[in-house]
Protein backbone atom coordinates (compact mmCIF):
# COMPACT_ATOMS: atom_id res chain seq x y z
CA UNK A 1 0.00 0.00 0.00
CA UNK A 2 1.43 3.34 -1.00
CA UNK A 3 1.22 6.49 1.03
CA UNK A 4 0.56 9.79 -0.61
CA UNK A 5 3.49 11.39 1.19
CA UNK A 6 5.85 8.86 -0.42
CA UNK A 7 5.24 10.34 -3.85
CA UNK A 8 5.59 14.14 -3.61
CA UNK A 9 6.26 14.54 -7.34
CA UNK A 10 2.79 13.22 -8.27
CA UNK A 11 0.90 15.87 -6.29
CA UNK A 12 -0.74 18.71 -8.09
CA UNK A 13 -0.15 22.21 -6.84
CA UNK A 14 -3.25 24.25 -6.19
CA UNK A 15 -3.33 27.99 -5.78
CA UNK A 16 -6.27 29.88 -4.41
CA UNK A 17 -6.90 33.46 -5.42
CA UNK A 18 -9.63 35.77 -4.28
CA UNK A 19 -11.31 38.11 -6.73
CA UNK A 20 -12.84 41.36 -5.62
CA UNK A 21 -15.68 43.08 -7.38
CA UNK A 22 -14.73 45.33 -10.24
CA UNK A 23 -16.63 48.18 -8.65
CA UNK A 24 -16.74 48.70 -4.89
CA UNK A 25 -20.13 48.17 -3.23
CA UNK A 26 -20.92 51.85 -2.65
CA UNK A 27 -19.22 53.32 -5.74
CA UNK A 28 -21.72 52.61 -8.53
CA UNK A 29 -24.90 54.67 -8.78
CA UNK A 30 -26.35 52.33 -11.41
CA UNK A 31 -25.89 49.27 -9.22
CA UNK A 32 -27.35 51.10 -6.23
CA UNK A 33 -30.38 52.07 -8.33
CA UNK A 34 -30.86 48.47 -9.49
CA UNK A 35 -30.55 47.19 -5.91
CA UNK A 36 -33.09 49.75 -4.73
CA UNK A 37 -35.60 48.74 -7.43
CA UNK A 38 -35.23 45.02 -6.66
CA UNK A 39 -35.68 45.34 -2.91
CA UNK A 40 -39.17 46.44 -1.91
CA UNK A 41 -39.37 48.86 0.95
CA UNK A 42 -40.51 47.28 4.19
CA UNK A 43 -42.86 49.63 5.94
CA UNK A 44 -43.15 48.99 9.64
CA UNK A 45 -46.16 50.37 11.44
CA UNK A 46 -45.34 52.22 14.61
CA UNK A 47 -46.51 50.45 17.73
CA UNK A 48 -48.80 52.68 19.72
CA UNK A 49 -49.48 52.15 23.36
CA UNK A 50 -53.17 51.47 23.85
CA UNK A 51 -55.32 53.63 26.07
CA UNK A 52 -56.34 50.71 28.23
CA UNK A 53 -53.82 48.37 29.80
CA UNK A 54 -53.01 45.60 27.35
CA UNK A 55 -51.80 43.16 30.00
CA UNK A 56 -54.24 42.79 32.89
CA UNK A 57 -52.57 41.96 36.18
CA UNK A 58 -49.29 43.74 35.37
CA UNK A 59 -48.16 47.02 36.82
CA UNK A 60 -48.34 49.95 34.39
CA UNK A 61 -44.55 50.44 34.23
CA UNK A 62 -44.07 46.72 33.52
CA UNK A 63 -46.71 46.88 30.76
CA UNK A 64 -44.95 49.87 29.17
CA UNK A 65 -41.58 48.10 29.23
CA UNK A 66 -43.18 44.94 27.87
CA UNK A 67 -44.67 46.92 24.97
CA UNK A 68 -41.21 48.34 24.21
CA UNK A 69 -39.70 44.85 24.30
CA UNK A 70 -42.46 43.47 22.05
CA UNK A 71 -41.85 46.24 19.52
CA UNK A 72 -38.11 45.51 19.47
CA UNK A 73 -38.71 41.77 19.05
CA UNK A 74 -41.25 42.33 16.26
CA UNK A 75 -38.91 44.71 14.44
CA UNK A 76 -35.97 42.31 14.69
CA UNK A 77 -38.04 39.35 13.48
CA UNK A 78 -39.29 41.42 10.52
CA UNK A 79 -35.73 42.53 9.75
CA UNK A 80 -34.43 38.95 9.82
CA UNK A 81 -37.33 37.65 7.73
CA UNK A 82 -36.76 40.43 5.18
CA UNK A 83 -33.17 39.26 4.68
CA UNK A 84 -34.24 35.73 3.65
CA UNK A 85 -35.45 34.72 0.16
CA UNK A 86 -39.18 35.09 -0.38
CA UNK A 87 -40.25 31.44 -0.46
CA UNK A 88 -38.03 30.22 2.37
CA UNK A 89 -38.44 32.84 5.09
CA UNK A 90 -40.20 30.72 7.70
CA UNK A 91 -38.06 27.64 7.04
CA UNK A 92 -34.73 29.52 7.29
CA UNK A 93 -35.90 31.44 10.35
CA UNK A 94 -36.94 28.14 11.92
CA UNK A 95 -33.52 26.57 11.27
CA UNK A 96 -31.72 29.45 12.92
CA UNK A 97 -34.02 30.52 15.76
CA UNK A 98 -36.91 28.07 15.97
CA UNK A 99 -40.41 29.09 15.02
CA UNK A 100 -41.66 32.62 15.61
CA UNK A 101 -44.07 31.25 18.21
CA UNK A 102 -41.19 29.52 20.01
CA UNK A 103 -39.25 32.79 20.15
CA UNK A 104 -42.30 34.56 21.54
CA UNK A 105 -42.76 31.83 24.16
CA UNK A 106 -39.23 32.41 25.50
CA UNK A 107 -38.54 34.83 28.27
CA UNK A 108 -37.89 38.37 27.06
CA UNK A 109 -34.25 38.19 28.14
CA UNK A 110 -33.71 34.89 26.31
CA UNK A 111 -35.46 36.18 23.18
CA UNK A 112 -33.30 39.31 23.16
CA UNK A 113 -30.18 37.17 23.46
CA UNK A 114 -31.29 34.71 20.74
CA UNK A 115 -32.20 37.49 18.30
CA UNK A 116 -29.16 39.63 19.12
CA UNK A 117 -31.13 42.65 20.32
CA UNK A 118 -29.49 45.28 22.52
CA UNK A 119 -31.41 45.41 25.81
CA UNK A 120 -30.50 48.98 26.81
CA UNK A 121 -33.78 50.61 25.65
CA UNK A 122 -35.77 48.30 27.96
CA UNK A 123 -35.61 48.02 31.75
CA UNK A 124 -34.79 44.33 31.64
CA UNK A 125 -35.21 43.78 35.40
CA UNK A 126 -38.93 44.40 35.08
CA UNK A 127 -39.66 42.11 32.13
CA UNK A 128 -36.82 39.54 32.01
CA UNK A 129 -38.89 36.64 33.38
CA UNK A 130 -42.04 37.24 31.33
CA UNK A 131 -42.73 36.07 27.81
CA UNK A 132 -43.91 38.09 24.80
CA UNK A 133 -47.55 37.86 25.95
CA UNK A 134 -46.89 38.99 29.54
CA UNK A 135 -47.11 35.57 31.12
CA UNK A 136 -44.44 34.35 33.55
CA UNK A 137 -41.90 32.03 31.93
CA UNK A 138 -42.35 28.41 32.93
CA UNK A 139 -39.39 26.75 34.63
CA UNK A 140 -37.96 29.86 36.28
Amino acid sequence: MRKISDMPADRQKVSVTERNLLVAHGQSKKLADMRKRLQPELKVAAVQLPEKQLFPGLKPEVAIELNKARALIDDRIAQIMHSFPEGKKNRLFGFRFGSVDAVKAMGIKAAFKALGIDDHPVKMKLVAETDYHGNPVKGS
